[in-house]
């Protein structure tokens, strides 16, 4: 009888040990924005490190930042590429987004942000800026507040700046016919602007708001994350084994970074995981300072355990 019982037990473990085994990885549909700031992640996807953690990822081109979070609520996506203003806009609105990991942060050495004002104009600081277009990479995004931030650090009114929305694709050309006095900027588009003279360098206006923010972040809804609680986990981990190999492997990143945007940086920004409290204060208070944000957002609750 003994001798049974030991049997029966040892081939449920068996049974288990091979169950786990051949687990079947997590499906992660991920959106993504085609710039330098996500390179971790299609490092990640390139050399299997996220097949390595166990989650089965497809990764979707999206055009503009601020359609993640809807994508996110209908299902489409489930973990997606963001900014925190778009994050704290979506929670304003009442969407159940939580912050996965980080993705970048601003930093001023090196600064990648720019405002960059069309060659020939007599435009010596924000004050000049008065009365001019200028284009940002998308109304309410990091770089659209940061810059309305930094006029009015400098004393200027928003509303006294022509503040239109311009992708960073087009930015040079609408500068180089006259359709913009200026524009903010990030690299690699900025480098292309200033080395064929169609404009020049006015101020790393987000180093002089602030010279370490939290740049990108990683969303998913607080719902599908809770369905699948190891998946935050194992993202993150990938994600560090990817920064990693970006660290020890530049030119096969370099490679990758061309395949998913087109391109080449000058230079890459710094990569982090972790995304703290204070991160989302300085925005919160930034985005309420600007009039983007009305009610109050406890920050605490927006970031993923």
């Amino acid at each position: 009888m003994f001798k049974k019982l030991m049997g029966l037990i040892a081939g449920a473990v068996l049974v288990a040990g091979a169950t786990a085994a051949h687990a079947q990885p997590t499906k992660v549909a991920i959106g993504f924005i085609p710039v330098s700031d996500w390179l971790p992640a299609f490092v990640a996807k390139e050399k299997g490190i996220f097949d390595k953690n166990g989650l089965d990822v497809t990764m979707t081109k999206i055009g503009i930042i601020s359609n993640i979070p809807s994508a996110l609520m209908s299902g489409s996506l489930n973990i997606g590429s963001s900014t925190v203003p778009v994050v704290l806009d979506a929670v304003e609105a009442g969407l159940d987004i939580n912050a996965v990991a980080g993705g970048t942060r601003f930093v001023k050495d090196p600064s990648i942000f720019s405002v960059v004002v069309r060659t020939g104009l007599s435009v010596k600081s924000a004050k000049d800026l008065e009365g001019k277009r200028v284009g940002v990479p998308g109304l309410r995004s990091a770089g659209d507040l940061l810059f309305r931030k930094w006029l009015l650090d400098k004393g200027v009114q928003p509303s006294k700046v022509n503040i239109v929305e311009t992708p960073f694709p087009q930015m040079r050309d609408l500068l180089k016919a006259g359709t913009l006095d200026a524009v903010a900027v990030l690299e690699p588009f900025r480098t292309r602007i200033v080395e064929d003279q169609t404009g020049f360098r006015l101020s790393d206006y987000v180093a002089e708001v602030n010279p370490d923010l939290l740049g990108g972040v990683w969303i998913a809804r607080k719902e599908w994350l809770t369905a699948n609680p190891k998946v935050a986990g194992a993202f993150r981990n990938s994600l560090k084994e990817a920064i990693d190999y970006i660290a020890k492997n530049p030119a096969d990143a370099k490679a990758i970074e061309i395949k998913y945007t087109g391109f080449n940086t000058a230079f890459l920004p710094p990569y982090v995981i972790p995304v703290s409290k204070g991160d989302f204060e300085f925005f919160t208070k930034a985005a309420r300072e600007v009039g983007y944000l009305k009610n109050n957002i406890d920050v605490t609750k927006i970031i993923a355990p």
